[in-house]
């Protein structure tokens, strides 16, 4: 059992050491000190129940390199997340969600693209749903519609001359 002299000579002793010592583990001062620090806070809370098999001293630096070993650990566990994150794989697999302001110019885009759509002539207007919509190839269409693919190339033609003027103005 420790008692509140012998913890605060204990950590007087040993604390500049221990910290040290962390530090070749973690290679970062903040980090090393927090490791020692959370050794004596573990040793004072656990006060009434620690048993030192050895010394103090060896105690304390197996607590410190245990610590500091788990925090290499954690380190490397967070260096590969944020690796396997960066990975273009993984963010297809999570794409980030779009932006209010990215809806708002997608649906702006959309009542404009739909409104050109709605000018053109019924039988071009068809013709371009069924490529761009429907994701059919020009012999598809031809076929669908009952024209030459000469036919739907002319009326893609069209459409689309159609639908970049309605945007330009």
């Amino acid at each position: 059992m420790l008692d509140d002299a012998t913890f605060e000579s204990t950590f007087r002793t040993y604390y500049a050491s221990l910290c040290g010592f962390a530090f070749r583990y973690v290679r970062s001062a903040a980090e090393a000190e927090d490791i020692v620090h959370d050794a004596f806070t573990a040793l004072w809370s656990s006060r009434q129940d620690v048993r030192v098999q050895s010394s103090l001293r060896a105690y304390l630096f197996a607590a410190v390199r245990n610590r500091a070993l788990n925090a290499r650990k954690h380190a490397r566990v967070e260096s590969d997340w944020a690796h396997d994150e960066a990975a273009d794989d993984v963010r297809e697999l999570h794409p980030h969600p779009v932006q209010p302001d990215e809806l708002l110019d997608r649906a702006e885009l959309e009542t404009r693209l739909a409104a050109a759509m709605d000018a053109l002539p019924e039988r071009c207007a068809l013709v371009m749903r069924l490529r761009w919509r429907e994701q059919m190839s020009h012999a598809e269409i031809a076929e669908t519609m009952g024209i030459s693919v000469k036919g739907v190339e002319k009326q893609l033609e069209r459409g689309l001359k159609a639908v970049r003027a309605s945007f330009e103005r």
